[in-house]
């Protein structure tokens, strides 16, 4: 466990200090800040756009984050050398993966409450009022970033980050519509109704940790459905990381 947080917080710092942190950082930041441009430019419910614009904002540059991260978080590593001297040490493989998980699961947490922040000071100055719709929907974010990181660390146990990187946004995309390609392929030939299935449940459902809509039109939502949401969204990184252990586990490294 002394390894483990060891490495978390060794990545934590690398990440941080990476110019691609910065970046996404500024891009998440003047998406919230846009927001309240067009909202101010709008007629009527400046609010409502701040919240619809300033979440996806806040979604896109979390995701973005963990995924454009995690991609090269152990083939760095591999591509350095600097992984066998880590193993050279009492360090299992699945102790190291799990370590470099969870310093990236910690800098994009770091990075959301950032953007939570910046969001609800934008949402004040559009005359809105922070609700617990709003704090759901901010939540829902870190469990789809979690998968997104923990695919992209899957891809990065075998694969180069600019090859990971395009089949990481494949999958992105992939799990964002899910439900929507289930619904369009209800007439369609049972081959591809069988395909569309097989896609809903093997990939994640992205729409079950989207609360933005809840959070624009100021709905309520059932704390059960929170909860059983975000345990979804946790669990399947979980095996995702797993999964990642597994491969680097039984990789041969020369």
């Amino acid at each position: 466990m002394n390894a483990t947080l060891l490495i978390a917080t060794n990545t934590l710092r690398q990440t941080i200090r990476q110019r691609l942190y910065l970046n996404i950082g500024v891009f998440g930041v003047g998406m919230i800040l846009l927001s309240m441009v067009v909202g101010q430019i709008t007629f009527g419910y400046p609010d409502r756009v701040v919240r619809s614009l300033g979440l996806s904002g806040c979604t896109l540059a979390v995701d973005l984050l963990a995924l454009l991260t995690a991609v090269s978080l152990i083939y760095e590593e591999i591509d350095k050398k600097t992984l066998f001297v880590v193993l050279t040490r009492p360090v299992d493989r699945w102790q190291y993966v799990a370590g470099r998980y969870l310093g990236l699961l910690l800098a994009v947490a770091l990075a959301l409450v950032g953007f939570a922040v910046v969001f609800l000071i934008t949402l004040r100055l559009a005359g809105g009022t922070l609700t617990s719709s709003d704090l759901v929907a901010l939540l829902a974010i870190l469990p789809e970033a979690a998968i997104l990181g923990g695919f992209g660390l899957v891809l990065s146990a075998f694969s180069t980050p600019t090859l990971s990187t395009g089949i990481g946004l494949g999958f992105w995309m992939a799990a964002a519509t899910t439900d929507d390609l289930v619904g369009l392929t209800a007439n369609a030939d049972l081959p591809l109704k069988l395909v569309a299935k097989a896609a809903y449940y093997v990939l994640p459902s992205f729409a079950r940790l989207d609360f933005r809509d809840a959070a624009v039109y100021q709905a309520s939502v059932a704390p059960a459905e929170v909860g059983y949401s975000l345990a979804y969204g946790m669990l399947y990184a979980v095996g995702l990381v797993a999964l990642a252990s597994v491969i680097l586990t039984r990789r041969e490294m020369v």
